[in-house]
This record gives structure tokens, C-alpha cells and sequence, in this order.
């Protein structure tokens, strides 16, 4: 069925319904980043395949909001539709509140899932349009009705991750969480993002793509501590194991009513931004909550010392496959048909080699040339393009492993750089090298540390639109809170045991993009007078290009940072490589 067929048969619904307009946001009950098929009811109304989108359609008007990274590929899947793509960011563009109002009258209602939002986005939602007159009804889910080939929930099994791997036992996370709450003056926690269950109840599962997930819920309190996941996905030797934790297994659809029975007088810690409206709706009459930043995700972003130890050594498999890939792609560009999709076969047939290796931890990212300078890039069949040997190669790429979750970015240079090129790769460089060796007190935010990494470049009138740093997990996620480090403040402060992404760029629209990304955990460094300080410790192995590399806008200090590191990167490396790797890796790591 066309999507104009579709958005017809949305509309008779709508009217029958009393719906003026009808908002589907791209999200899951559990708000992730990636969703299954099943809930991928955006893409299927519309065509239009990113990842960040909302359509909205009136009863005569529909529109798409999309962010910079999909204004091409938007443009190119809604055409031949009714739909609007709007561009967001730019000054012309309406906010969807002002679309809605151009577009329905005083009185009229605007529908939506409210299992699609978070509390604190519904909340807001709702109020702007209430302010403009608007009805807003959060209970409507058209899609059921429409969608007759809707994929049906993921399948998969849950599976232990280890203790070897976790480092904590069930038992010892729920009373952290539990002692957590005392702390807060609450008695309850909802968690319902995937990766805050998987960690609390030491599973994983692979329901979504590329994040080791499993649909479930969890529920902490004092005296009880539930899983909430369907019964054809836990085995009884597993469920067993959990309940001599303390945990009680419930069907994945029980959550509801076991919201619903919380007693009253119970205070629940509630991260707005993590629990769907809907859930949230359930809450009885007379049960408080406390908005908290989530406490699973607080405990988990700090990684314990058999996480880090494990996480090293997927940075060394990890590295051993980026170096495989980089000779590789050196050796054969130009003498074979290399493309931008090849090269992610090729990365993922390396690091399946890797002992642990269970699956990419994001799509690949190659952009050769000018769809380097397109941030998020994801090549198709229709656009990727022949790798040649000229120019710059960008590959943003990662693995989930037993052992830990990686995430790395190389840009090299196939020919000779021109002046330009090598300006802005130093630029790069400089940003990145500036974030690693920073040492700061306790206490520092990353928005107080982004201007580290973009400093060189500001200084010439340059700078990138993403953030610098984003936390990952331990085979978890690749992206995870609640640090960050990017310009935009957030009130978590950086902590000895979390690692995130430090990852500086320069984009130069229909020329190339260059990014340098390493992994790096933060340790503690100092304590004196002044107070105790922090440092950054790099974690990922991987060899930095230094052909493009403007070796008199170094520092003294930045270039003996690079040599160390390099010098690092073939210790650890060398001994798992074949000699002919092992000359090469020599050659690409010579101090500069």
C-alpha cells in the first residue's frame, strides 16, 4: 500500500474517532534508541526510514520534523507523498506545536500513543497544545487497526551475562538500587529502559538490533525486586538463578497492573525521561513520585573494575580487527572494487574473528569523500560510492563483545593530503589530543570540558554541530548516559569509572568529513591541598593516520602525547599480529 493510501485510511480512523491530528513519534514503550521492526510505525506509515522523526497528520495537512542528518534521505523518501518534510533547526521551519495550530481549530484533538513518549515530553506536549485551546487525547493507537502486516515482537532468549563479565552478582545490584532509594526518601523504582533492565538483572538478549537487549521491565523496592518479561523468552534455568537472587519473574504485560496496585503512601523515584506516558498514567491516586535522574542508570555508567578489565580487552580484539581492516583496505584500494557497504562486510567479517565477538554495536559508518562531511551517512545500494585511492575515508564503527562494547573512528587519506586537508586534520587531532590529557577537579561537568576539544578549530573559525563524548556501555548499549561531554549543559558530572567517546570533527559539505574518535575512562589522578582531581586514560588501540597530519602546529606536548600513544598501540597490539601486520602496525606508529 502506498503511503498515501495509508495516511487515508488513518484519517477515516481519525474521524471516526473524533481525532483532528494523530502524532507518531519514532520510539518503543522503552524509548530506545533502535526499536524493533515491530515498532517501527513512523517508517511504515511514511517510507521515511531514519532514526529521529515525527509524522503528524491533520485531517487535510501531514508533515515530517527530521534533524539535519536526514534532510537528504527525507527528502528523497517522501517524495511522491503528501507529506511536508521539516527541516528542523532552520528559521523557517515550524515548530510542531505552530504546525498543529496553523492547522486545527480551538476545541479540536490532537491524538498519540503515550506509550511512544516519555512522561516529561508527553507532559510538555500536552500542555503547549492545552495552552493554544487544543484537546489532547495520549490513549489512541491507530497503527493496531492499520498496519495487517505488522511484524510480530521479538522473539529471542534472555541470556545470563556472567559474572565474570558483570563483576556484580543480582543480589548486590538491587541492594545498591535499594540503598540508593533509602537515599533519595523513596521506596520504589520503575525501570524501563532496556539497558537499565538488562544491567540490573545481569541479561541480555539481542530483541533489537545492535544493542544486546531483551523487552522487559523492572521493578525495585524494598521488600520486592521483579523482572517483567514473557515467559517463551527466559528459560527455567535461568529464572531459577534469578529467584536465588531475590528476583521474581512476571509475565512482560504484568507491569501494567502492577503499577496500578503500588499502594498509596509508596514514593516512587521517577525519571520522567525514561518511563513512558502511559506507564506513568497507571499510577494510582495517592502514590507520590519524586523525579530522580534514573538510579540504574547512575550506577551503571560507572563501570566497576572487572568491567574495565574486561572492556580493555575488547579494545585489544577490537584493535587487532581496525588494523586488519586499515591494512587491508591500504593494500587493496584500487586494485579491487571497494565500496562504502563492502567496507562494513569487511569490518564485520574481522572482528567476527575476535574471540567474544557477538555483533556490530551500531551500523557502520563509511563515508568516502564528500559523504564523509554527512555526519550520520548510512550507505545504500543506490548511493554508495567506490572507494578510490585519493581523498579521505571516514569509518565510524564498533562491536559488541562478551568482554565489552567499542566504538571508533578513523579517518586516513588515500593519496597525498592537499594543505587544506591537512589543516583540518591537525585541527582534529589537536581537539582530540586536547580532551585526553586534560586533568580537572572533581566536580567538572562535560559541557565545562567540551571547549578542550574544539578550541584549536575555534580559534579559526571552525566548529562541528555534534556533541565531543557520549558514555557507552559494557556490552550494552553504545550509547548511554547520563554523562556527556558536549556544549549543552547537563548537571552530571564526570566520575572516576565512566567511559565515553571523545570524538572532535571537521565537515565540509560536498568536499569530505574527518573524525577522530577513541574511547576513554576516567580515573582519579590527584588529591592535595587543592582537592582531588581527574585525568582521562585512552582506552582504544588503533593507529592515527599521520600522513595528513601538519606536524608544526603540534605542541611539544601534543606530539609527544601522540608518540606515548602510539608507542601504547603496538605494545598491546603486536603480540596478536603476524609479522607482516606487525612491521606494518611499526611503521604506522613511528614517533613523528
Amino acid at each position: 500500500m502506498k503511503t498515501n493510501d495509508k495516511i487515508q485510511q488513518l484519517r477515516t480512523l481519525m474521524t471516526s474517532k473524533g481525532v483532528s491530528a494523530y502524532v507518531i513519534p519514532s520510539s518503543d514503550p522503552h524509548l530506545s534508541e533502535y526499536i524493533p521492526d515491530c515498532w517501527k510505525l513512523r517508517a511504515w506509515l511514511s517510507g521515511f526510514t531514519g532514526s529521529a522523526g515525527t509524522v503528524v497528520v491533520s485531517k487535510s495537512e501531514s508533515a515530517l520534523w527530521t534533524d539535519s542528518r536526514y534532510f537528504l534521505q527525507g527528502a528523497q523518501e517522501l517524495e511522491g507523498s503528501e507529506i511536508e518534510l521539516c527541516k528542523m533547526g532552520l528559521p523557517d521551519t515550524p515548530s510542531m506545536i505552530e504546525w498543529l495550530t496553523g492547522n486545527l481549530s480551538k476545541g479540536e484533538t490532537v491524538g498519540f500513543d503515550g506509550q511512544l513518549l516519555s512522561h516529561s515530553a508527553a507532559k510538555t506536549f500536552i500542555a503547549d497544545l492545552e495552552k493554544k485551546g487544543l484537546r489532547v487525547d495520549p490513549t489512541i493507537n491507530f497503527i493496531d487497526e492499520l498496519w495487517s502486516k505488522r511484524p510480530f515482537s521479538p522473539s529471542g532468549m534472555a541470556f545470563e551475562h556472567e559474572l565474570r563479565y558483570a563483576g556484580q552478582t543480582v543480589a548486590e545490584k538491587i541492594e545498591t538500587i535499594r540503598k540508593s532509594l533509602r537515599k533519595e526518601d523513596c521506596d520504589v523504582c520503575i525501570i524501563a529502559a532496556l539497558d537499565e533492565v538488562a544491567w540490573t538483572f545481569n541479561i541480555r538478549g539481542n530483541d533489537v538490533d545492535y544493542n544486546p537487549v531483551v523487552l522487559s521491565y523492572g521493578y525495585i523496592s524494598d521488600e520486592e525486586a521483579v523482572l517483567f518479561i514473557d515467559g517463551d523468552k527466559i528459560d527455567d534455568s535461568l529464572t531459577t538463578r534469578l529467584e536465588e537472587q531475590g528476583v521474581e519473574v512476571l509475565g512482560y504485560d504484568d507491569i501494567a497492573n502492577f503499577i496500578k496496585d503500588i499502594p498509596k503512601g509508596t514514593t516512587i523515584a521517577l525519571d520522567e525521561n525514561r518511563v513512558n506516558h502511559f506507564l506513568t498514567s497507571l499510577i494510582p491516586k495517592g502514590v507520590n513520585t519524586k523525579s530522580v535522574l534514573s538510579i540504574p542508570t547512575r550506577l551503571k555508567a560507572v563501570k566497576n573494575s572487572v568491567e574495565l578489565e574486561n572492556i580493555r580487552r575488547s579494545l585489544v580484539m577490537d584493535g587487532v580487527a581496525m588494523c586488519e581492516f586499515l591494512h587491508w583496505i591500504e593494500n587493496r584500494v584500487g586494485k579491487e572494487t571497494i565500496t562504502e557497504l563492502t567496507i562494513a562486510d569487511k569490518l564485520v567479517e574481522l572482528r567476527k574473528k575476535q574471540e567474544g565477538f557477538v555483533s556490530e554495536s551500531f551500523g557502520t559508518i563509511a563515508g568516502y569523500g564528500e559523504h564523509g562531511a554527512i555526519v550520520h551517512y548510512s550507505a545504500t545500494p543506490e548511493s554508495a560510492s567506490e572507494v578510490k585511492p585519493e581523498g579521505f575515508l571516514l569509518v565510524d564503527s564498533g562491536g559488541q563483545y562478551l568482554q565489552g562494547t567499542t566504538d571508533i573512528t578513523r579517518t586516513i587519506h588515500l593519496s597525498t593530503p592537499k594543505d587544506e586537508e591537512k589543516v583540518d586534520f591537525t585541527l582534529v587531532l589537536k581537539g582530540l589530543i586536547q580532551l585526553s590529557m586534560i586533568q580537572f577537579p572533581t566536580g567538572t561537568r562535560g559541557s565545562q570540558l567540551d571547549i578542550l576539544a574544539r578550541m584549536a578549530m575555534w580559534n579559526k573559525g571552525i566548529n562541528y554541530g555534534h556533541g565531543t563524548g557520549h558514555g557507552i556501555g559494557a556490552f550494552l548499549n553504545v550509547h548511554e548516559g547520563p554523562q556527556s561531554i558536549r556544549p549543552n549543559e547537563n548537571p552530571v558530572t564526570i566520575e572516576a569509572g565512566m567511559i565515553q567517546s571523545n570524538e572532535p570533527g571537521i565537515y565540509r559539505a560536498g568536499k569530505y568529513g574527518i573524525r577522530i574518535e577513541n574511547l576513554i575512562v576516567c580515573n582519579k589522578t590527584v588529591d592535595n591541598d587543592f582537592g582531588s582531581f581527574l585525568g582521562f586514560e585512552t582506552l582504544t588501540l588503533c593507529p592515527i593516520d599521520t600522513k595528513p597530519i601538519c606536524i608544526e602546529m603540534l605542541s611539544n606536548e601534543e606530539r609527544d602525547w601522540l608518540n606515548e600513544y602510539h608507542k601504547t598501540v603496538y605494545e598491546k597490539l603486536s603480540p596478536a599480529l603476524s609479522p607482516d601486520m606487525k612491521q606494518w602496525l611499526a611503521d604506522k606508529t613511528k614517533a613523528i
